[in-house]
């Protein structure tokens, strides 16, 4: 493996945390001022669709847990 495939490798991994801290931030609602201008200059409608997947995901999880713990 070449170092250029290992710095894009680096990079793409760099970039999907990134993206993952972005999605949580905006779920929980704290995100630095300087990140927030950052994810909307990269893309404000994948960060949207990003958001409701999350959204989606956690009501699921809630809604299952609450099923669970609940008797009948």
């Amino acid at each position: 493996m070449t170092n250029k495939e290992t710095t894009a490798k680096k990079s793409k991994l760099r970039g999907f945390f990134s993206y993952v801290q972005s999605v949580i931030g905006m779920f929980v609602g704290i995100q630095s001022n300087e990140k927030r201008e950052e994810d909307f200059k990269e893309g404000l409608e994948r960060m949207i669709y990003a958001g409701l997947g999350t959204l989606v995901l956690f009501v699921i999880v809630v809604v299952v847990a609450v099923k669970t713990a609940l008797p009948g």
